[in-house]
């Protein structure tokens, strides 16, 4: 997993370079277990998918990174820049893709293996319009030197590019997480989630959350300290303190009790994601450890519970040793977790999300043009 990544974001499924080097085990623990109904694939043939949410009117709306350029891009170090991203949208029996030709790159490591870049998120604004959150990994320079039509990477856009919030752009400026001696500029969003008028979003490489107010601007809502590592060791990327791991904020939603719920990485070693509890005015606290590479979460609708994704469960390099994915039942009032059994029918998964009648949605084989929509039913 080579390249030089402010914070090894979110394993592969956002196209940032991972930080390398061997997974450390965390400490076995008795978890309460769960039983699942079995996987139903809902949608397939999905190009790199990323997250999953579900809109007013109880579709579910896939983001589509794309597949980069229409022609090959196979130069070690290439970034390569295309218009094969896309919205694919579930509705019963209905599917498609709402909104094609949106901003795809595709980079190339220095192996030859390559790694997708796009949209991360969406949601229906009305009135035919989306609004589209894309990643980046880098910062605004990449973004022009991929040309017309790629300045929506790292930022909050609708889907025909209007900018609503620059994120890589308030990295730039202000990279609010050299405070914890992490001293490499670079931004990568990963999800938001609405506060009001504004919106809040993660930096899965600038390790902090912001604001973006109605009027485009941004400010620094708070900086995720780093964790540590499970023993001492050396610095994991020149811009990492040695013993540290990057927190790298990946999933965000609201709560039943109002307050937003962050799940953070925490450099990808085995047992070191984070959920953070967070409400506005007041200083975020820790609600969960223990879990591993948590992507995204989503409300119990049946009561105040979380359901939290793992992209994997032994969090190695290079990702075919990530492991299954998973899901994690946390109880917002302790922190205490119960394992789902999805009898590890989950590889690489990214986005999540749960219906009201508690059905799970997940995407799955997200580093491919070969992704799926699973649903594990709800149990009766």
């Amino acid at each position: 997993m080579p390249g030089a990544s402010k914070s090894g974001t979110r394993a592969l499924v956002v196209a940032a370079a991972l930080i390398a080097g061997a997974a450390t085990a965390a400490p076995s623990q008795a978890v309460p277990r769960t039983h699942t109904p079995e996987a139903v694939v809902v949608a397939s043939g999905l190009h790199n998918p990323r997250d999953v949410r579900i809109q007013p009117d109880g579709s579910l709306l896939i983001a589509e990174a794309g597949s980069g350029p229409a022609t090959p891009c196979t130069q070690p170090g290439a970034r390569c820049f295309g218009f094969s991203g896309s919205l694919y949208r579930v509705k019963g029996h209905a599917q498609g893709r709402v909104v094609t030709g949106l901003p795809s790159e595709l980079g190339v490591r220095a192996d030859g293996s390559t790694a997708v870049n796009g949209a991360v998120q969406a949601e229906y604004a009305g009135h035919g319009t989306y609004l589209v959150l894309y990643g980046l990994n880098g910062v605004p320079a990449n973004r022009v030197a991929l040309g017309p039509g790629a300045e929506v990477f790292g930022t909050l856009s609708t889907s025909g590019g209007k900018v609503l919030g620059d994120l890589a752009e308030h990295e730039l400026r202000h990279d609010p997480d050299s405070v914890d001696g992490n001293n490499l500029v670079f931004s990568n969003p990963d999800q938001f989630v609405r506060d009001g008028r504004d919106f809040l979003v993660t930096d899965a490489a600038a390790n902090d959350l912001i604001r973006v107010h109605p009027d485009g601007t941004t400010t620094t809502e708070f900086v995720f300290p780093d964790n540590v590592a499970q023993a001492p060791s050396p610095a994991l990327t020149p811009a990492t303190p040695a013993g540290q791991l990057h927190a790298v904020p990946t999933g965000i939603v609201r709560g039943r009790d109002g307050a937003f719920y962050i799940a953070d990485l925490s450099g990808m070693q085995q047992g070191k994601s984070r959920i953070w509890r967070y409400v506005p005015g007041s200083r975020p606290t820790v609600l969960a450890t223990g879990l591993t590479d948590i992507t995204d979460l989503a409300p119990d609708p049946h009561g105040d519970d979380l359901i939290a994704l793992s992209y994997g469960t032994r969090s190695g390099a290079p990702p075919a040793e990530s492991g299954p994915g998973a899901l994690t039942r946390i109880d917002t009032r302790t922190g205490a977790r119960t394992t789902i059994d999805t009898g590890d029918r989950l590889y690489q998964a990214c986005g999540l999300a749960v219906s009201r009648n508690g059905d799970v949605y997940v995407t799955d084989n997200t580093l491919s043009t070969s992704g799926e929509l699973v649903k594990f039913p709800a149990q009766r």
